[in-house]
């Protein structure tokens, strides 16, 4: 009996919250489960930006892979080769410090997505120290994948290369050879010995 009437208080209240317009605690308790959290709308939010960003960069890296392997096969005149633009998500797992590599033997060469970016931009302002190392390297790139494998002559002949890769990229052969000079005399001699090229525009 005393259980029953417990039973029926607490139906009658759950009965009174009703009426008047406030739900039972369960209901609140439910209620407030289902509501989507401020966590739950930032971790949408971000996952939806990623996304975008993602199909972003894609689009632009297969812009920069057509240009780059564009202006290779234009300089060698070989329609075999290609480069690719290595994506954000590529570098996340990539060990390597280079910022552009062939691995021998293939038709492929590999750039960073930001040499790309630097290339791209060299027509714009070809004086900018960026731009003219992203070129730099672009052409030493194109110098492995015709064969040659001492990484100093690659230098040297990536270097006369240069007003060819800049007019292949829209710009003047003058701005090529200016970069390949600045190249020669600022940069080269700074890099690891076994890449130095000393006298290599003079000799």
């Amino acid at each position: 009996m005393f259980d029953f009437e417990i039973d029926n208080v607490e139906q009658s209240a759950s009965n009174l919250e009703v009426e008047r317009g406030v739900a039972p605690p369960n209901k609140l308790i439910t209620t407030y489960l289902e509501r989507p959290s401020r966590w739950k709308r930032i971790i949408r939010w971000a996952v939806a930006l990623l996304v975008i960003a993602g199909v972003a960069q894609e689009a632009a890296g297969v812009y920069y892979d057509r240009k780059m392997t564009a202006v290779v096969r234009q300089v060698t005149g070989r329609d075999e080769l290609e480069v690719t633009c290595r994506r954000v998500w590529d570098e996340l797992l990539n060990l390597r410090a280079n910022e552009g590599w062939v691995e021998w033997g293939s038709n492929q060469a590999s750039l960073q997505f930001g040499v790309c970016m630097d290339v791209d931009r060299w027509t714009d302002d070809p004086f900018d120290d960026d731009h003219r190392i992203a070129v730099q390297i672009l052409t030493h790139e194109m110098a492995h994948l015709v064969g040659h494998h001492n990484e100093a002559q690659t230098e040297c002949i990536a270097m006369w290369a240069l007003p060819r890769t800049a007019l292949a990229l829209g710009g003047s052969a003058e701005n090529g050879r200016l970069t390949a000079q600045w190249y020669a005399a600022e940069r080269n001699p700074l890099l690891m010995p076994e890449y130095q090229a000393p006298g290599c525009l003079t000799g």
